[in-house]
């Protein structure tokens, strides 16, 4: 009976605690007093691949939730590394593997392949109904431009038509640069008649701009007003500016290169520029073995990344009540078309904000007003 008696209460137990001892790495343990307690023992590839350690709790509801959450957590990690391993060259995501080992791929800025992985993200994980894999997974050979055609009204629908036009560019180059190497032997989104996008038109007004730094700098965010005083004097784009270094500046003049196109720029500073750099960033004409970037955020002690960046402006845009619609990016539009307005030539405009030819910069100088009665001025000045 004693014996019947035990095999039952371990019975119980063992329906008691089901849920529990079917947890991965959830333990229940003893200390030397007595006291039970539970805890989190991962095993070695956990530990690994997610940087966790073993980790006691008071409570089994605490222990096995989170448990759980690393075991979740790991099955994911482990769905990448498969996915990552089992790529088939021949697919589509294969195709995009190839494109990233070639010299097109290498000669990208940082900025322009955040931009194409994204793209990439999108294409790959639409999901084919018939044939119910996903985009990437089909047979590169197999795209028709019938299939690029839905892929394009795909993404339209459940994205945009912005991302389904950047979609179809990205892929296009991808397929180029395939059937130069023999990989392909057409190019189902070439000839595509994609409906040409709107160009973006926002312009700030003066007083927005400064309204801006003024808040920045009212919240303790200087690093923020100089990068937007930097991108909105020199007309540039607010990723050059953000990693401007000191080595870039000597005595007002700032000497870089476009990170997205590898222009060498050499602009001259303005005086409440200048100003700025010298009251706010201690600015020494005689230190010349100061290096560093220009603008360090305040609350990291660090250089702004991208979406920290993003992320203050926001802030700072929010407390000083501006329109949502208004971005940084907007500044160098703003910027070089303010200078078209002041008279400046074409090749002056160009050396300010680096642009090859007169079909882009007329994509960031927006007729105005002003520039209509300036033309006019001109026509009928005798």
């Amino acid at each position: 009976m004693t014996r019947q008696f035990f095999l039952v209460i371990v019975l119980l137990e063992l329906i008691t605690n089901k849920g529990i001892r079917m947890t991965k790495y959830f333990e229940t343990r003893k200390k030397a007093n007595g006291t039970v307690f539970y805890a989190f023992n991962p095993s070695t590839a956990v530990k690994e691949a997610l940087d966790v350690r073993y980790k006691p709790f008071r409570t089994k509801a605490e222990a096995t939730s989170y448990c759980k959450l690393v075991a979740s957590e790991f099955d994911l990690h482990k769905r990448k590394q498969d996915k990552t391993v089992k790529v088939d060259p021949e697919s589509i995501s294969g195709l995009i593997t190839f494109y990233k080992s070639t010299q097109e791929w290498l000669k990208l800025a940082e900025n322009s392949q955040t931009f194409y992985d994204l793209q990439f993200k999108t294409a790959t994980e639409m999901w084919e109904t018939k044939s119910k894999i996903t985009f990437g997974q089909t047979y590169a050979k197999n795209v028709t431009a019938t299939k690029a055609d839905k892929l394009y009204t795909q993404i339209q629908d459940m994205y945009s038509d912005h991302r389904a036009a950047s979609v179809v560019k990205v892929l296009r180059k991808v397929f180029n640069v395939a059937l130069r190497h023999d990989r392909v032997r057409s190019n189902p989104f070439a000839n595509m008649k994609i409906p040409g996008l709107p160009t973006r038109k926002v312009m700030w007004e003066p007083n927005q701009v400064f309204k801006l730094i003024e808040t920045a700098d009212k919240m303790g965010y200087h690093s923020l007003g100089t990068i937007v005083l930097l991108a909105y004097d020199l007309c540039a784009r607010p990723g050059d500016m953000r990693q401007l270094t000191w080595v870039n500046y000597h005595e007002g003049n700032f000497s870089y290169t476009q990170e997205k196109t590898k222009t060498p720029m050499g602009v001259a500073g303005s005086p409440r520029l200048v100003k700025r750099l010298e009251e706010y960033h201690q600015y020494d004409p005689m230190d010349l073995n100061r290096e560093g970037c220009i603008a360090i955020c305040e609350t990291t002690d660090k250089p702004y990344s991208k979406d920290l960046l993003v992320k203050y402006i926001a802030r700072v845009r929010n407390r000083a009540e501006l329109p949502k619609h208004l971005q940084l990016r907007d500044l160098r539009r703003t910027g070089a078309t303010e200078m078209a307005e002041a008279g400046c030539t074409e090749d002056e405009l160009r050396a300010v904000t680096g642009h090859q030819s007169r079909e882009i910069l007329a994509t960031y100088v927006r007729p105005t007003v002003k520039l209509a009665q300036s033309a006019q001025n001109k026509r009928f000045a005798s």
